[in-house]
């Protein structure tokens, strides 16, 4: 032990190491953990790690509250400051070595010790929820939880699949406490953990839609609107009355339709509108990216979007978007027929969107059946109408490309060349079934 404090660095290091390799490596405790505040911590602690492992629980819990929290304790340890880190390895190892009692009253003093490195108090409540048993962690995670950027930021890395279930519902109440800041950056990283919470949060959608709707919240109103897609696709089969973003969604148009809201003003324009269009350009994505988990909810907002005359655009954008090409024949039909009636005064938005559809059509997995698209095609035709017409224009180009002009393709290109509707016509006749 003598060579630990030799001025040799190399021999003194390879002491230290050493001492945790001895019969009886808990009898040098007290000397490694002396060097917690010096040069030679990285390596004293690191075989103090080691040697804890065969310390008794009683004696260890002393010799760690004299690196964590020394006032007034009496140990072999001097009451010089530990490092950082050194303190942060003391807290995991009160954590997992300690009696859960124990161990929740050492890292709570620890944290509410003055002074408290911000890391140390992290490190904390990291392993605050180890020892759940015990009151104590609880009193240092609500502390945390209302605390500081840093502190706040702890409290959300946990995860509900980190705790047992027994616990997961208080500590959901925790992370609902996070979400009631000013701190924008607090609030965004809130947000998207309630989602995930939201199993065990029984107001985590209130919240959020909360967040959403309040257009006074011009900071984290984003993130809460990705988190209530994130809970809503976390439960795909939900009730249909019991739908978040619906509220959000109607709140919104509601204050969209409200006189005297800023229109095109110079720091605002017509923010409900904005965030309409935020959650409809959200869902698209998902419900192309994510549909087994998206595409029933983008549909619901869809339909509701619909019923208002200022937001079919929104709606169209959504539902193209939603629609299930592999469908069988006969649904698929009936979903390009219901969206096609969405454009009946909206030529423009019928190019617009018979342009999204043919993206879709032509992705690397080239969706929909031959049977599929040309059943559809053909009940387009027939209806007559602009959007119809362009849809069936557009299934037309894809099939036939996919089956090198098979003749019922064919027979479908000359149908649309005869079709009531000029822009039809036009967009049939630049099909061509053979190059000259």
């Amino acid at each position: 032990m003598a060579l630990a404090d030799a001025s040799d660095v190399i021999l003194a290091e390879a002491a230290l190491a050493a001492l945790a390799r001895t019969d009886r490596p808990a009898d040098a405790l007290p000397a490694l953990l002396a060097h917690a505040g010096g040069d030679r911590a990285r390596v004293a602690v690191y075989a103090a790690t080691r040697a804890a492992r065969y310390a008794e629980p009683s004696r260890l819990g002393r010799l760690v509250r004299g690196v964590l929290a020394p006032d007034g304790v009496a140990t072999a340890v001097p009451p010089v400051p530990a490092k950082v880190t050194s303190r942060k390895e003391a807290v995991r190892l009160a954590a997992t070595l300690l009696p859960v009692t124990d161990a929740a009253a050492l890292l709570a003093d620890a944290f509410a010790l003055p002074g408290q490195h911000p890391d140390v108090q992290a490190a904390c409540v990291a392993f605050a929820t180890r020892p759940l048993d015990a009151e104590r962690s609880w009193e240092l995670l609500t502390a945390a939880a209302s605390g500081r950027r840093e502190l706040r930021h702890a409290v959300l890395r946990t995860r509900p699949l980190d705790l047992p279930e027994a616990h997961r519902a208080r500590y959901a109440q925790l992370i609902r406490l996070v979400c009631d800041t000013d701190d924008p950056e607090v609030a965004a990283a809130g947000y998207g953990a309630l989602a995930a919470w939201s199993p065990w949060a029984p107001d985590a959608a209130a919240v959020l839609v909360a967040a959403v709707t309040d257009l006074g919240n011009r900071a984290s109103w984003r993130p809460a609107a990705d988190a209530l897609l994130d809970l809503m696709a976390a439960t795909p089969d939900g009730s249909p009355g019991d739908n978040p973003l619906a509220w959000a969604l109607a709140a919104l148009v509601t204050a969209d339709a409200r006189p005297g809201g800023p229109d095109a003003e110079p720091d605002r324009d017509r923010p409900a509108r904005r965030r309409v269009q935020h959650l409809a350009d959200r869902l698209a994505t998902r419900a192309r990216m994510r549909p087994r988990v998206t595409r029933r909810t983008a549909r619901a907002a869809g339909e509701l979007l619909a019923g208002y005359e200022t937001f079919v655009q929104e709606a169209a954008h959504v539902l193209v978007n939603a629609l299930d090409l592999d469908a069988r024949p006969g649904p698929l039909s009936a979903a390009l027929a219901r969206l096609a009636r969405l454009h009946t005064t909206r030529p423009a938005l019928a190019v617009h969107t018979a342009d999204a559809l043919r993206r879709r059509l032509n992705t690397a997995l080239r969706p929909g059946s031959d049977a599929g698209l040309l059943r559809a095609a053909g009940q387009l035709d027939e209806d007559g109408g602009h959007a119809s017409g362009l849809f069936a224009a557009t299934l037309t180009e894809v099939g036939g490309a996919r089956t090198e002009w098979a003749e019922p393709w064919r027979e479908r290109v000359r149908s649309l060349r005869g079709h009531p509707h000029a822009d039809v016509r036009d967009a049939a006749l630049r099909l061509t079934t053979t190059v000259e």
